[in-house]
């Protein structure tokens, strides 16, 4: 093995080091940041906590090739911004339990990018039957491929188009599957087609109150009962009606309704008409959480569509067309102004070229790292200068840390500052003077059960890259400093790699 200079030390007696409980994870879990590709690269197919945020495109590839579910499960589930491509390697492997494959084409149901109806004709005629089958995950299914399908000579493909695509298959693919000569296949069709009718406003009227809404879900309504249900008196039964099929004067009475609940329904939905939404959309709560809108986000890249949303009362709407790469420059000052917080901070965190002004006012609203907001395209660098060290707001005195102006001085005033959002920056500052780095060291806590104020700035202190390398071999060493240590951007790559390895092989 090549020896590693200074670094060495770090690997002496490794094995005892590695063996106290946790301190494999703690190397793996700080080395999460850091700022090699090489290293999170290999970090991402023993890691799945890299998969909360966004990575480059590198470490998307490696992530997607492990073979290990444990692994892949975090991707699909939590990791955006995959291309299609990425996404189909992801879900190559066929699970082996029906949950898993259940979770796997529900989160590639939600979050993959929609494929063309070329995509599915030339995945629906593919000679393996598990590209055929999992093509069924994917938004946006023609209704031909659908048919085509649910008459696949494989019956595990068939068995999927009852679970992914019973609708879609049409009147006679049903039928089809309901008489399959698999009884796997008959099976699952009987359930999607239901044993029994779906409840009448008679049946509606004999179950107890507390059974309403699971008869409704478990049995699903007729006509004439949804038509009761949009003006029955209990907003619960409303809401429902509200997410379901209806006639557009119901959709439009309900967008007058007086619970904020039934409201909030119909202003995520795509099929009403932008005056419908409005309506719905006044008065709700701004404070009001959403589930992503995937329609909104299959129409970024048709500019009048994105000229038409961001103009919606919704504020949902306005939220997901934020988060387009592009937009046209009028929907840019559109949003920029807009009064939602989270439009302003999605424009700000994912289009390609957001307002200089917008990029300086988030990351001065920003509670948590702005590092992310200052590294945009067209940052107004010039606009921070150190006197913002004076201010007496904590998020605006830690941006005199990025100002071009910055001294050491005033990196060692900011990291004695009271508030952990200035200190903690601060105290991983590379220019904060080595003998302040050494005073820190000595008098912040060590104890990991300490508050944020002490452990904190002593995480902190451990990340900053000044530190002298036998300090750093120390704190990677110590179990309860580990993490943050693990964390500093001075780690060597090759050094950083031999972490990896050797604290994967402890775990097993």
């Amino acid at each position: 093995m090549p020896g590693f200079g200074a670094w060495d030390a770090l690997f002496a007696d490794v094995a005892e080091v590695l063996a106290e409980r946790g301190a494999a994870s703690e190397w793996l879990t700080g080395l999460c940041d850091s700022p090699s590709v090489d290293v999170l690269a290999r970090l991402a197919t023993e890691n799945g906590n890299l998969a909360f945020d966004r990575q480059p495109p590198e470490v998307v590839d490696a992530a997607v090739a492990s073979p290990e579910w444990r692994i892949r499960r975090y991707w699909v589930e939590y990791q955006r911004g995959m291309s299609l491509a990425q996404w189909e390697r992801l879900i190559r492997d066929e699970p082996s339990l029906d949950w898993q494959r259940v979770f796997m084409g529900y989160h590639t149901g939600r979050h993959a990018p929609r494929p063309a109806a070329e995509w599915f004709a030339r995945r629906a005629a593919d000679p393996d039957p598990l590209v055929r089958l999992r093509a069924l995950w994917f938004r946006g299914l023609p209704q031909e491929v659908a048919v085509a399908l649910a008459a696949d000579p494989d019956p595990e493909v068939r068995r999927e188009v009852c679970h992914r695509a019973w609708h879609e298959a049409g009147e006679e693919g049903r039928a089809a599957l309901l008489a399959d000569p698999d009884p796997r296949v008959r099976k699952v069709a009987r359930e999607m087609a239901g044993d029994e009718p779906p409840l009448s406003p008679g049946e509606f009227a004999t179950l107890a109150e507390r059974d309403r809404v699971d008869g409704l879900r478990e049995r699903g309504v007729d006509a004439e009962l949804l038509r009761h249900l949009a003006v029955h008196p209990d907003p619960e039964l409303r809401r429902y009606a509200a997410g379901d099929r209806l006639a557009p004067e119901l959709l439009a009475a309900l967008a007058e309704d007086p619970d904020e609940d039934v409201r909030a329904e119909i202003v995520v939905r795509e099929d009403v008409p932008d005056e419908v939404r409005d309506r719905a959309a006044a008065g709700l709560s701004p404070g009001r959480k959403y589930w992503s809108l995937t329609w909104v986000e299959d129409l970024h890249d048709d500019p009048a569509a994105m000229r038409r949303l961001a103009a919606s009362a919704s504020v949902p709407v306005r939220r997901d067309v934020a988060r387009a790469r592009t937009l046209p420059p009028d929907v840019l000052a559109l949003l920029a102004r807009d009064p939602d917080g989270l439009v302003r901070s999605h424009l700000a965190h994912c289009n390609e070229a957001p307002p200089a002004e917008l990029l300086l006012a988030a990351a001065k609203a920003h509670w948590t790292d702005p590092a992310p907001v200052l590294r945009r395209p067209g940052f107004p660098l010039a606009a921070l200068h150190g006197g913002l060290a004076e201010d007496p707001d904590p998020k605006v005195r830690r941006l005199a840390l990025y100002a071009a102006d910055c001294t050491p001085e005033t990196v060692e005033r900011l990291a004695d500052d009271p508030d952990r959002l200035v200190h903690e920056p601060a105290a991983a500052d590379p220019r904060l003077p080595a003998a302040a780095l050494r005073r820190l060291l000595d008098t912040a806590g060590t104890d990991v059960s300490a508050g944020f104020e002490t452990n904190g700035l002593r995480r902190a202190l451990t990340r900053n890259p000044a530190l002298p390398v036998p300090v750093l071999i120390g704190l990677l060493r110590d179990r309860g400093q580990a993490r943050g240590a693990a964390a500093n951007p001075a780690i060597p790559v090759a050094v950083a790699l031999r972490m990896i390895d050797l604290a994967a092989a402890a775990r097993e």
